[in-house]
């Protein structure tokens, strides 16, 4: 961060917050999200903040607008995403500055391509005003995301007007929408893309890669972005992570080979199909010693492949008597699952029945 005079710290009162009422099922994070870069903007050009001038802290701002200081986490990183603001640890957050040469990567998220999916499948299968939507899960199905993403997608349908709630159910409120045409990707693998090219220009097979502080910074993205862009490479065989002082690494062909044939990808294949054919939502798996005994590999690995699965949202981890890992959500096997769903319209009238 570099400016000639002290970053002013901006308060509360000034921002005005005043975004604490939301309508049922209304997505928190998007709405607050919408205020705060409109906010921002607003306030850059009429001079009334500058760039380095410091937010207020989450807790302080979740706390006028009235959501838990988890929301306000996901909003700052939502708005970080964006390019208007940049976090620091144990310094704070900052606006960006906008106007020396920034230019703003466009965020296409899950829940904005998950928006996508629904306004399609609505026009597809002709909904009408006051016709009930299948369930979450049935959507997820369809899509292949899940039901957290659908959950959130439903949640900016209700704040577009395109659908309401009804009970426990979602029912349609205009059958007539505009699509944003979002056929793009999302973010992390934009960013993936942005660091094969980094890879490919300025490292060769077995360099290490920068701190993901460093590639933030450099592609104008969050830390969290980039790790999240670094599992999908990791994923392609084009990078290894390693614990401690080893960093990751950039692999050759031959690496990736040997990269792609790492057991705890194997424990991760078979884990997903064991959850696919045996487990429904809210199942507990077996312990992790089970597992590792039944598969032959390491409590280590076994542990490394649930951990990737949780990052997805299909597990989630509870400790204590009762803890163990659970089920939150159905892996879809095969890429090719959305294409054969869409072209086999009796699904929709097998899985409603």
């Amino acid at each position: 961060m570099s400016q000639k005079e002290p970053p002013r710290q901006i308060t509360v009162p000034e921002m005005a917050p005043h975004v604490h009422s939301f309508a049922a099922g209304e997505n928190k994070v998007i709405k607050i999200s919408k205020w705060l870069i409109k906010w921002i903007s607003y306030s850059l050009e009429s001079g009334k903040i500058k760039p380095y001038d410091m937010l207020p802290s989450k807790a302080d701002l979740a706390f006028h607008i009235g959501v838990s200081k988890s929301t306000m986490q996901s909003v700052f990183r939502y708005v970080e995403d964006c390019g208007y603001i940049e976090s620091k640890q144990k310094i704070g957050t900052y606006i960006k500055d906008m106007i020396n040469g920034y230019k703003l990567k466009k965020l296409t998220s899950k829940r904005e391509l998950a928006v996508e999916a629904i306004k399609r499948h609505m026009t597809e299968y002709g909904y009408k005003e006051g016709d009930l939507l299948i369930s979450t899960r049935k959507i997820a199905q369809l899509t292949g995301m899940s039901n957290a993403t659908i959950r959130a997608a439903l949640g900016s349908l209700i704040s577009l007007g395109i659908v309401g709630k009804k009970y426990n159910s979602f029912i349609v409120l205009a059958s007539s929408f505009e699509s944003d045409g979002i056929v793009t990707k999302t973010l992390a693998e934009k960013v993936a893309d942005s660091i094969k090219e980094f890879i490919l220009n300025n490292l060769k097979p077995g360099d290490k890669l920068p701190p993901n502080s460093e590639l933030a910074s450099r592609l104008n993205v969050s830390p969290k972005t980039i790790h999240d862009a670094s599992k999908l490479l990791a994923r392609q065989g084009v990078i290894i992570s390693r614990r401690g002082r080893y960093g990751t690494i950039v692999l050759g062909q031959t690496e990736q080979n040997r990269a792609e044939a790492y057991s705890y990808e194997k424990a991760e294949q078979k884990i997903r199909h064991y959850i696919t054919q045996n487990c429904e939502v809210g199942d507990k798996l077996p312990s992790i010693k089970q597992i590792a005994v039944q598969l032959g590999l390491s409590p280590k690995t076994i542990k490394r492949a649930l951990d990737n699965i949780a990052d997805e949202g299909y597990l989630t981890f509870s400790r204590g008597r009762y803890g163990g890992t659970f089920v939150t959500d159905i892996p879809q096997e095969g890429a090719d699952a959305y294409k054969w769903l869409a072209i086999n319209s009796d699904y929709i009238t097998n899985i409603e029945n």
